[in-house]
């Protein structure tokens, strides 16, 4: 919709990663995650969204497209020549890919909700499950829950409801949330990277 957003590469590979940031942060956030991504042979393009670090800040409903800056971010790498995409996104980034993996066309060959509210934002992932076709992994600690959200109830919840035949929902101990659930969890990032590679 003409909003400049910013994206940081890391690596080379064919299969593109794009990484979505939870609310309040920015693609730098993921710098450690993309650079471990890139050094298993991953293309890996963290994205700012729009109202966040050095993407153009909007007003009214155009403030909200996050899942629009994701599948900005999906024609960008295919523009680069990448033959599979992925989006993985952590709570408010995990929310948007799994909105912008029922609305992107071409599909993607797959979404990865870490710690995502099922609505934020104008966002609804309990709405658009139903047309969520791509393979998905659902991703949440069981005693994460703040702010009045319960996230592997959510999570579950959304896994219910999601279409694809190919769906797998991973509630891991601990209270840990989106970026910091990776970080702190080998098992958790076991499950993302065996994901990537079965698909």
């Amino acid at each position: 919709d003409g909003t400049k957003l910013v994206g940081h590469r890391f690596g080379k590979g064919k299969t593109a990663v794009i990484l979505g940031h939870q609310s309040n942060g920015d693609l730098c956030e993921w710098l450690p995650y993309a650079r471990r991504l890139a050094r298993l042979g991953y293309f890996v393009f963290p994205i700012d969204f729009r109202g966040h670090g050095f993407s153009q800040t909007r007003s009214g409903r155009a403030a909200n497209r996050l899942a629009a800056d994701l599948a900005a971010a999906v024609k960008a790498v295919r523009a680069l020549g990448k033959t599979k995409v992925f989006l993985v996104g952590a709570s408010m980034g995990g929310i948007a890919s799994l909105v912008a993996g029922a609305n992107v066309r071409p599909a993607m060959d797959g979404a990865v909700s870490v710690s995502s509210p099922a609505s934020f934002r104008g966002m609804d992932a309990l709405k658009t499950a139903p047309r969520l076709r791509v393979p998905v992994l659902y991703l949440a600690a069981a005693e994460d829950d703040n702010a009045g959200y319960d996230f592997s109830e959510d999570a579950t919840a959304m896994h219910a409801k999601t279409a694809a035949a190919d769906k797998r929902l991973e509630v891991l101990p601990g209270p840990a949330h989106g970026v910091a659930l990776l970080a702190g969890s080998a098992q958790a990032r076991s499950h993302v990277e065996s994901f990537l590679t079965q698909h």
